[in-house]
């Protein structure tokens, strides 16, 4: 065994996966600028609407366009706090309903050829080709993605050193090529 981990994450850990799956990372960010655009096309009719009615004054055309525009910002600029909201009220329902999105405690063991995750509840094993990416969170953690919607989570605090994070970061690095540093 070349690493061993005893892993604890929080609902804190995980919202803050969350947020950077959908803000920052290469498999939301896409879905997160799409999401944008697509935001705009509502204004844009409620902007072209006044144009349909021959009755518009140019005061009212203008009044349109403007308050379409303000809206528009709006909600460009209250998205993110929004989806954060949300992502807590459904983490605390899930937690109502005792399933969690992910395991308060686990081991972590990185072999040659694989790594394991031990839960109370799941042991799983992982060859390093299912890895697709790793990101690292400068100072913070590191996600090891399994595919776009499952990663492993291993905050920096797990690491009695930086010569044993430096260690594995090494290591990982001969086991994907795919390794982002943010």
């Amino acid at each position: 065994m070349k690493f061993k981990f005893n892993i604890t994450i929080d609902d804190k850990d995980y919202l803050d996966y969350n947020t950077f799956w959908i803000f920052k990372s290469p498999y939301g960010k896409w879905q997160w600028i799409k999401f944008r655009l697509l935001l705009i096309l509502p204004f844009a009719v409620l902007c072209l609407l006044p144009l349909t009615s021959e009755n518009n004054s140019p005061q009212t055309i203008i009044v349109s366009i403007i308050s379409a525009t303000i809206m528009l910002i709006l909600c460009q600029l209250l998205f993110k706090p929004i989806f954060i909201w949300i992502f807590k009220a459904h983490i605390r329902s899930l937690k109502k309903r005792g399933k969690m999105g992910y395991s308060p405690i686990s081991e972590m063991e990185f072999y040659e050829d694989c790594f394991t995750e031990i839960t109370p509840d799941n042991k799983t094993e992982q060859k390093y080709t299912a890895i697709e990416r790793v990101s690292v969170l400068t100072d913070r953690v590191i996600y090891i993605h399994v595919n776009n919607l499952m990663a492993y989570i291993v905050p920096f605090n797990c690491f009695e050193s930086e010569e044993q994070l430096n260690g594995f970061l090494a290591f990982l690095k001969t086991k994907c090529a795919n390794i982002d540093i943010y």
